[in-house]
């Protein structure tokens, strides 16, 4: 459905869409990639019935530079900030009130919401307050000067008196009724028993920014499977620059491709080795690495290109027919009897729900299929179709304190570095050096000081594991596994003279750490996620080599047990493991200190730093952490 709607909103060229009654339950965002489009929602709590709900679909060139999270107030109140200028902003409050028979606490409720949130609103910034209303209004312009236009409609009933009664408040003026159009491009909804029309979805403005409205309008010929009609109006406003990014975000590659196609293993591979990389071997080793990676990244690129999106809705496979059922109902609605509209939308709704229910009989015989098969890959594949678009859980985030809550994305992303900063590094050690020094002494292990072989090499790159995400270099695992030889041999040399010089590149030391929501506690407690970090490929390919040579040349007293829960295959070195790595391997091959610091960070990923602290001197975990 939400591609359905996309489509629509493309052809009408629409930029913010106002949605109501979304029944969908907390907050939450949906992206649409080839829609173009990003759904944003607020609703009832996930332990309460589904009802009501609000929402913005807004189109993908305004959600990403977004300064600000949107804000849901209630389960019928959200609101957007836009930045226009220099300290002014566009404010776009989206609602949805009750219906006539809704009982007068809850009404009193609604209006009470939407008074604090016009409040809050500066009167130097625009305002544009838009959704269902469930009011009619009238056409009483004279007892309602500057709140009403002269192309009013209708009766006004109670609800509209109390819209009416806001909008005089704080000098609020409903677009809708400033235009001289047909009726029929006015009103928005028809009464199920009388097939009246009436006029109850509104555009809301300030009194001094009305002639910054061009036209406000219903388009008869959206169809949203819905029984309101979508209201556009066109605004002249000017919205501020997104600011472009310090660096440029590099693109994904397509490497998945490699695992099974020799020829294109064989094609990059003849790409990379055509001129080499033209930098002396005498340059410093954060040179030759950005050589090299610039180099990789740019024949990934040309030879992999870009990994092929696919559409995971189910009218895909439909879109002819989807497209020529609606052709058909807009040509219906130019015909003056209104039996052959009805039969038009009839047919249409009809007609959708079969290609659909088709579709997804199809798609449970193929799973089962897959199932039967034994074809694992494409099983999940097809889940995913099945699921569509990942749907993420928005909200603001706490202070530290807990006592407001953070909606500046600047302030968000602080909040989350000073999170992780106190979690990666506390301020409280206590270390017992006596012990610490009370360790037996371990013979001296010369031969750690000798360089790797190729070997050593090969089976390092082999221990990479495939479809993860990349670091900050955006080179993916399956460029190292799965290049030949003209990709290998420079990346080989590279970690001879890192281990000559003991210099490790900057990018094999940074990490971007991705938060990721534990599914359970509050979600704008920083304390419910858990941190992800993203490392270099070839950070981890020298961290294997490093891990192989300690773990093998550990003593059979010092290496993990059973029951510390955790196995030397597993790539995890526990506390007391690490103190007599560090004692033995430290203090016997002072070169090797910094190659090993760099592949703790990498591969001692479960280290429980409570007891690190208790067995670790500070200095040795100050470095590996």
């Amino acid at each position: 459905m939400t591609g359905l709607i996309a489509r629509e909103l493309a052809r009408y060229n629409i930029d913010i869409t106002a949605i109501s009654e979304t029944h969908l339950s907390d907050s939450g965002q949906l992206c649409e990639p080839l829609g173009g489009y990003t759904y944003y929602w607020s609703g009832k709590s996930s332990t309460e019935r589904a009802e009501s709900g609000v929402g913005f679909a807004i189109r993908d060139k305004l959600a990403c530079p977004l300064t600000e999270l949107l804000k849901g107030i209630s389960d019928r109140i959200i609101t957007l900030r836009l930045h226009l200028a220099s300290k002014k902003y566009l404010h776009l409050i989206n609602v949805y009130a009750p219906t006539l028979p809704s009982p007068d606490e809850e009404k009193n409720k609604f209006y009470q919401d939407l008074r604090h949130v016009l409040r809050d609103i500066p009167s130097a910034d625009k305002l544009l307050l838009l959704g269902d209303f469930n009011a009619r209004v009238g056409n009483d312009f004279s007892a309602w000067n500057g709140v009403l236009g002269r192309q009013g409609i209708g009766k006004c009933n109670s609800n509209g008196l109390d819209l009416l009664t806001l909008c005089a408040e704080f000098e609020l003026c409903l677009t809708n009724t400033y235009f001289r159009l047909p009726e029929k491009y006015k009103t928005t909804w028809m009464h199920p028993r009388s097939k009246h029309w009436h006029l109850l979805d509104y555009v809301i403005v300030w009194k001094k920014d009305l002639g910054d409205v061009l036209v406000t309008r219903a388009m008869r010929g959206a169809q949203g499977w819905t029984d309101h009609r979508l209201v556009r109006s066109k605004l002249k406003i000017t919205l501020k620059a997104p600011r472009r990014a310090s660096h440029k975000i590099p693109t994904k590659l397509s490497c998945q491709i490699l695992a099974n196609d020799q020829t294109m293993r064989a094609k990059l591979d003849e790409k990379f080795g055509v001129d080499g990389l033209l930098i002396s071997e005498s340059a410093p080793v954060d040179e030759q690495w950005s050589a090299y990676a610039s180099r990789l990244r740019g024949c990934a690129s040309e030879v992999l290109g870009k990994p092929q999106k696919k559409h995971q809705d189910w009218f895909d496979d439909s879109d002819p027919e989807i497209r020529k059922l609606i052709n058909d109902f807009r040509t219906s609605l130019r015909t003056p009897d209104d039996n052959k509209r009805r039969a038009a939308h009839y047919n249409l709704k009809v007609k959708v729900r079969a290609l659909k229910d088709s579709w997804w009989a199809n798609k449970a015989n193929e799973i089962q299929l897959y199932a039967d098969t034994h074809q694992t890959g494409r099983f999940f594949e097809s889940l995913k179709t099945i699921f569509g678009p990942r749907v993420g859980k928005i909200a603001p985030v706490y202070n530290k304190d807990k006592s407001c809550r953070l909606t500046q994305q600047s302030d968000i992303l602080s909040r989350w570095a000073k999170h992780f900063n106190e979690i990666l590094n506390p301020d409280h050690q206590t270390t017992d050096i006596p012990y610490i020094e009370a360790l037996e002494d371990l013979p001296v292990e010369e031969q750690l000081a000798d360089a790797p072989s190729y070997n050593e090499f090969i089976s390092a790159l082999a221990k990479l594991k495939n479809d993860k995400t990349a670091g900050l270099d955006n080179l993916p695992s399956e460029l190292y596994e799965y290049g030949g030889p003209n990709i290998k041999k420079p990346l080989f040399a590279l970690i001879l003279r890192i281990w000559e010089y003991e210099m490790i590149p900057q990018d094999w030391k940074d990490a971007c750490i991705s938060k990721i929501y534990k599914g359970k506690g509050d979600i704008s407690d920083c304390s419910s996620h858990r941190g992800i970090s993203l490392l270099s490929a070839a950070g981890k390919v020298l961290a294997h080599i490093v891990n192989t040579c300690t773990v093998a040349e550990a003593p059979t007293q010092y290496t993990l047990s059973e029951a510390s829960g955790s196995s030397i295959s597993s790539g995890c070195v526990m506390a007391p493991d690490l103190s007599v790595l560090c004692s033995r391997h430290f203090e016997s091959v002072p070169q090797l200190l910094g190659i090993f610091c760099a592949g703790l960070s990498a591969t001692l990923r479960y280290i429980q730093l409570s007891r690190a602290h208790l067995r670790c001197p500070n200095a040795v975990l100050s470095l590996v952490l």
